[in-house]
């Protein structure tokens, strides 16, 4: 009986001990990643259609953006737009454009405004990224 009760008494010790030991980083460890920065525009806004800001996997791009969002000229303050893709996976993204697409497409084609197509990689050791960008109205 005594080593039953002992055996409870040293498990109960293991317990508290292993609950005390956590790992005290753990909760410091990011859970998503963020992409972010600020894109200069220049040239004449396009009077209609739309302007997309797209994070892609790959480049070419072969498939939907892993984040997209989109961009008014209202939302510009001295033609910079800052921007925030926020609650990434970890992972390699291949490419950041800003394409126009017009109020025709799918009858027209879209344009590329500006970008970076460099391979950019979020991790938890570093999930913050800083892409600024500068796109082009011609």
């Amino acid at each position: 009986m005594m080593n039953k009760s002992l055996l409870q008494y040293f498990a109960l010790i293991l317990i508290i001990l292993s609950i005390g030991c956590e790992d005290e980083n753990s909760d410091d460890l990011a859970e998503s990643g963020t992409i972010y920065g600020t894109i200069t525009f220049s040239g004449v806004w396009p009077d209609s259609g739309q302007v997309l800001l797209t994070l892609d996997t790959s480049f070419p791009p072969t498939g939907p953006p892993a984040k997209f969002e989109y961009v008014t000229s209202e939302s510009l303050a001295d033609s910079k737009y800052d921007y925030s893709l926020d609650n990434l996976p970890f992972a390699s993204y291949g490419a950041i454009s800003v394409t126009y697409w017009p109020e025709d497409y799918p009858n027209g084609t879209y344009s590329m405004l500006g970008g970076n197509f460099q391979a950019m990689t979020v991790t938890q050791d570093e999930p913050e990224l800083e892409v600024d960008l500068s796109a082009i109205f011609e």
